[in-house]
């Protein structure tokens, strides 16, 4: 019995590690407990594109101007511009699409955000994966 469960949690494991990286291989650039947390509500059908406070993560030197409006053609939302134009936030209903579009962007380093539910947040409120310690 108990070897039994133990190989049903390796199951578990095992599954959810190819799951992670599938997720880094076609999202590569989207943090994955957004990617999850998406997929999750898209799976209960709970609203039909729920609302999110997205940021993107762009590499220095990349023209604010030239990026928020690639954004805004993207998502439809014209993002908050942070960090001397490396740091772009966008209240907004968020889509699997959305997500992979942004990330092919040559520009786009890290996509990360938030479920909010609404269309008021409270802003930008993440840091680049490279600052966390």
């Amino acid at each position: 019995m108990y070897c039994n469960i133990m190989s049903q949690l390796q199951q578990l494991r095992n599954v959810f590690h190819g799951l992670e990286t599938l997720y880094h291989t076609y999202l590569p650039k989207v943090d994955p407990v957004l990617l999850n947390d998406l997929l999750v509500r898209e799976e209960n059908r709970s609203e039909r594109a729920p609302f999110y406070m997205v940021e993107v993560f762009t590499k220095p030197g990349t023209n604010s101007e030239w990026c928020k409006y690639h954004i805004w053609k993207t998502t439809g939302f014209v993002p908050a511009i942070y960090d001397k134009g490396t740091h772009y936030a966008t209240n907004m209903r968020l889509t699997l699409d959305i997500l992979k579009r942004l990330d092919d962007f040559e520009f786009v380093e890290e996509i990360t955000g938030d479920y909010t539910g609404t269309l008021t947040a409270l802003g930008a409120s993440h840091e680049p994966r490279s600052h966390v310690h």
